[in-house]
């Protein structure tokens, strides 16, 4: 219990005026009754009952300590049903950080179907760099995270992975617009928009770029994917993004989404984190899940191993498990078939 069981004593005593019907009110010994009040006055150092013949009153200062402990205890039943409200999801604020080229698809989908599904909660939803987002995530300033590619660090456990190929998108007469898949040689002719060396975007096309010996024309650099598409709208460059980046402006016909035929580009994943060291609120289990879910809907790998940094695990259950998201009561055994 929160409050203390001098102050709990002491308010029975006032509200009964008895030191004895009080400790049956109480079940303990009037004796102990007894006890924490003398306690409370030598703390105190005055007198909080008057002792008269039918009973006990507060004294001046008892009335003012019986006021505090009252309203202590509005407070205290008043915290405990905000508690209980957080717990059955009536009330709770998740925070998200995830990378940038997921607030085009993904996030805005899961945004309107968890506030739907849950109105009395709230989210806070911030882009950053893989790394950051990672950094965010293990420092418990943000409950969840989602990154590209795998998680970079030990201390997060990988919750869910979704697909995330990357693309070379193009304006739609650009000539490359066409073609059902191209590799990366086949943009080489063409100017480059490319995100900065933060990204992990750039870091793999980087690799692909050497293990081919292939030169790029890289015309700007920004560190940000929605003005590198934008740069693309008008002209013949060609910038490298998946297509949740640009689902909407390829759905209106603005720009086309070419997949690159190069096996490290087209395997990419974005992949939902959180703290090993930490046990999600039940507001933030539930968003975990909604995101677990809508990614298992949207292209999730269908035998993919999952690891947390350092090991390796056949699934997800074990990361489900540690942060609340799994009963971890051991599933039945199967009977084993006899060989002969």
């Amino acid at each position: 219990m929160i409050e203390t069981a001098s102050l709990r004593y002491f308010r029975e005593v006032a509200r009964q005026g008895s030191l004895r019907r009080a400790a049956e009110r109480l079940f303990v010994a009037q004796s102990a009754v007894s006890r924490q009040i003398a306690a409370l006055e030598a703390e105190l150092g005055v007198q909080l009952f008057e002792r008269r013949a039918r009973g006990m009153a507060p004294t001046a200062a008892g009335r003012l300590l019986l006021e505090f402990a009252d309203d202590t205890r509005a407070r205290l039943d008043a915290l405990r049903a905000q508690i209980h409200e957080y717990e059955v999801l009536h009330r709770g604020h998740v925070d998200i950080a995830c990378v940038e080229g997921l607030l085009s698809g993904l996030m805005p989908a899961f945004v309107e179907r968890f506030l739907h599904e849950h109105p009395g909660l709230a989210l806070t939803v911030s882009a950053f760099g893989s790394h950051a987002v990672a950094e965010a995530v293990a420092e418990h300033r943000v409950d969840l995270g989602i990154v590209f590619g795998g998680s970079p660090r030990r201390d997060l456990l990988e919750l869910a992975l979704m697909e995330q190929p990357l693309c070379a998108v193009v304006r739609p007469d650009h000539p490359l617009a066409g073609r059902r898949r191209c590799v990366l040689a086949d943009v080489a002719a063409y100017p480059i928009v490319l995100p900065n060396r933060s990204f992990g975007i750039r870091q793999l096309v980087d690799r692909v770029r050497a293990m081919h010996r292939l030169e790029l024309r890289t015309v700007v650099e920004t560190n940000t994917l929605a003005f590198a598409w934008r740069l693309v709208l008008g002209s013949d460059r060609v910038t490298f993004l998946p297509l949740d980046s640009v689902r909407a402006e390829v759905a209106d016909g603005r720009l086309v989404a070419v997949p690159l035929d190069e096996p490290l580009l087209s395997a990419t994943r974005v992949t939902l984190v959180a703290s090993a060291s930490r046990t999600l609120s039940a507001a933030a289990q539930t968003a975990a899940e909604c995101l677990r879910s809508m990614m298992a809907a949207d292209h999730a790998p269908a035998r993919r191993t999952v690891r947390k940094k350092g090991t390796q695990r056949s699934d997800f259950r074990r990361s489900q498990r540690s942060i609340g998201l799994l009963d971890s009561s051991p599933p039945a055994s199967t009977p084993r078939k006899e060989t002969r």
